[in-house]
């Protein structure tokens, strides 16, 4: 009798397990993909070029491992050798060393080693930091020593413009230390609790010290539990709130003997610092900034001797938001400044660049066409102007650089992908030399990770990280496609499918890796391609609302909208997908992290039965929970309308779960609280939904130690897998 009790619930297991099936065999799994060492190998890491363009140093490695070394390159010739390597350089000693075992080893696990270094002014000596220690080196190796042989809070040191001195923060202050004599002279005198000078900048004479000062006594706070210990812990952390009014900073001037700040009078204390900029002759400083509601922004112009501010140039935020790409720089005679803009007569345009004399005075366009820059830099001792661009593609970038009479020089590294490194908001300026004569980048596209090219005098590979095992992945198709959104707008991404794909039959689709910018033509790892070789799917990224390529009223285009206006396009994505003929329209599936799993839960919540599955990463469920530096200039504050911040979070739409949603999260999470999934769930369960779920006791927002990193890719795809192949 009690066998056959049980016989019938265990076939009810088989049966409801009937679709819970193994990824395909492959003949790289995707768990191995996300393991160290890489395959890709390691990427250079903050390459910096020599001042007198003879030379580039990188952090590296050959093996994929973390633990990168210090590496120099003779440019443009390309030979390179490792000047230090991070495992010679020994652990400090610890009289009273209290951590566990496991900690003691993963300390030796995360250990990233030396990810950079800088040049000195003459180009003779290189600077860097690792294990909380200070070194000198030659770039050929020789002479390495430290400059304080100790742990120490010294951070952001660097050299003053003749070479005399390093100065750097140490606690609340700034140091100077002689280089000669190996004397140490405090140069500010910050003691009020909570505040600090948390960065300088050197007037190219050498005469004068521009700070920044702030005070985080007012920043909120949190705990999270580590749940792994054998007793739970208490883990507090600090951390931003919306509504907590916490910015309070100033700009001020110190004399290079230190003393005193002499704080700019006029600027307001709450506003969002963007750039600051010495003119080359020292005589002037030029900053921009915008107010706290991001709705205005100004460049002031300070004269050091007095402190004193003068606001040249303001604009208004035509709708939406000021977007804060605003990059700012001097012209080499001091005459003029270039600043970058979306804002052209009171309305939004393409990111360009625009020219205003120091006294605000003929204002001019320096650069302005029907596509957007990206990035703006000048050489120290040259007037050719660098941008980075997006002339033929939204989702590709080149090299523009404007030469002194005006004519027009194009680099493009990479034809199908992103000849300078993608950022969040931008892309990162190419390597360049004092004079601009020899010019650096790094560059990558969907299918070979960032890499060292030489542009100038030629256009050439400089460096290869990847392991042998890479030349077996077989890579997918990948095509720039666009549909019509909402508001009349044209979206753009990239239509990822697997060489031959038999399309005579349907296929399940997925939209991947959901956030802005995630259709750009730069590497992105793994997924996709994974997705589209091995599990058959199509796979389109996209890129939302908010993304950069497409003026400034496309990316401050969310605000008071987040979650709905993108949200509507990504229906307009699936239903591109659906309309492609070898696609299963019914079996169309969406995943993000962080701000996509946000996404993923509001498209789902919101557009009950449009999508079949989608998993969510890291997702806020609730705006009043972020931090306000992300959240006020796209929402404003939850105490001025809290309606909005209801509208947009997706903790209030737990009842039109209708689809098949896993929700992801690391608990150690301190950027987005797992109290965010927590309370979804919980909204979830009181509406009799039901959800699956998986969460990473000891990560963060990252997910990435060592076990968890392949492990939440393996679950991910794992999960749509099984899903979107039910018959």
């Amino acid at each position: 009798m009690p066998l056959k009790r049980f016989i019938v619930p265990f076939t009810l297991l088989l049966t409801a397990g009937a679709f819970s099936q193994p990824l395909p065999k492959s003949d790289i799994s995707i768990e191995r993909l996300n393991q160290f060492p890489t395959i890709n190998g390691r990427s250079p890491s903050s390459p910096q070029m020599a001042p007198d363009g003879s030379k580039i140093v990188f952090g590296w490695n050959q093996t994929g491992i973390r633990k990168l070394d210090l590496w120099v390159m003779d440019y443009p010739g390309g030979s390179k050798r490792q000047i230090v390597e991070a495992a010679k350089i020994e652990d400090l000693p610890r009289q009273d060393d209290t951590r566990t075992e496991q900690e003691k080893k993963e300390a030796a696990i995360y250990d990233g080693g030396i990810g950079g270094a800088q040049w000195s002014p003459d180009s003779k000596e290189l600077l860097f930091q690792y294990k909380g220690r200070t070194f000198l080196v030659h770039p050929d190796g020789s002479n390495l020593h430290p400059i304080v042989d100790g742990q120490s809070a010294i951070v952001g040191p660097q050299f003053s413009p003749d070479g005399k001195y390093l100065s750097y923060s140490n606690g609340q202050n700034i140091f100077r230390l002689d280089r000669k004599s190996g004397a140490v002279k405090q140069l500010t005198f910050v003691s009020k609790a909570g505040t600090s000078v948390d960065g300088h900048e050197w007037s190219p004479d050498g005469k004068s010290i521009l700070v920044n000062w702030s005070d985080s006594s007012k920043t909120g706070h949190h705990v999270i539990m580590d749940f792994t210990k054998d007793r739970a812990a208490v883990v507090n952390i600090t951390r931003e709130w919306n509504g907590d009014l916490d910015i309070d900073t100033q700009v001020g001037i110190v004399g290079a003997d230190g003393g005193i700040i002499k704080f700019v009078p006029g600027l307001p204390r709450y506003m969002w610092l963007l750039a600051e900029t010495w003119a080359p002759d020292s005589s002037t400083i030029a900053i921009d900034w915008i107010k706290d509601d991001f709705q205005a922004f100004t460049i002031s112009k300070i004269n050091p001797k007095d402190a004193s501010k003068t606001d040249i140039y303001t604009e208004k935020a035509p709708k939406n938001y000021i977007p804060d790409w605003r990059p700012l720089i001097w012209t080499r005679d001091s005459k003029h400044l270039l600043f970058g803009t979306d804002i052209i007569d009171g309305k939004f345009t393409w990111r360009s660049v625009m020219q205003v004399d120091p006294d605000g005075k003929n204002l001019t366009k320096f650069f302005s066409e029907k596509f957007d820059v990206a990035a703006l830099g000048r050489p120290k001792n040259s007037d050719r102007i660098f941008l980075g661009t997006l002339a033929h593609s939204p989702l590709k970038s080149e090299i523009t650089i404007v030469e002194p009479d005006g004519k027009r020089t194009e680099h493009i590294v990479k034809p199908d992908g992103m000849s300078t490194p993608k950022e969040f908001d931008s892309v990162a300026l190419p390597l360049f030399s004092d004079d601009g004569t020899k010019v650096a980048t790094m560059a990558s596209d969907r299918t070979i990770n960032p890499e060292l090219y030489s542009v100038e005098p030629q256009i050439h590979r400089l460096t290869k990280s990847q392991l042998p095992q890479f030349n077996e992945i077989k890579w997918a198709d990948f095509k720039e496609v666009t549909f019509p959104g909402p508001e009349g707008a044209t979206i753009h991404g990239l239509l990822i499918t697997r060489p031959g794909l038999d399309l005579s039959q349907k296929h399940p689709a997925l939209i991947s890796n959901m956030y802005a910018n995630s259709g750009k033509a730069a590497w992105g790892g793994y997924v996709e391609n994974y997705a589209a070789t091995n599990l058959d799917m199509v796979v389109l990224c996209v890129d939302f609302r908010s993304s950069w390529g497409y003026g400034g009223e496309f990316n401050s285009g969310y605000y008071r909208k987040m979650g709905l206006i993108d949200a509507d396009e990504a229906v307009a994505a699936k239903n591109y997908l659906a309309a492609l003929p070898y696609v299963r329209g019914d079996r169309v599936g969406l995943w993000g992290w962080s701000y996509g799993g946000y996404l993923t839960c509001m498209t789902l919540l919101t557009k009950p039965g449009v999508f079949f599955a989608g998993c969510a990463v890291a997702p806020v469920t609730d705006w009043k929970s972020y931090n306000e530096w992300y959240t006020r200039r796209r929402l404003g504050l939850a105490k001025d309308d809290a309606k909005i911040f209801e509208q947009t979070s997706p903790i209030t739409y737990a009842a039109g779960l209708q689809d098949n949603l896993l929700l992801v999260h690391g608990i150690m999470d301190d950027n987005v609280l797992f109290q965010d999934t927590a309370r979804l769930m919980q909204r979830l369960i009181d509406n009799g939904k039901y959800f699956d779920e998986m969460t990473y006791p000891r990560d963060d927002h990252g997910i990435g130690k060592e076990t968890s990193r392949p492990h939440v890719f393996g679950r991910i795809l794992r999960y749509l897998y099984n899903e979107l192949s039910k018959p």
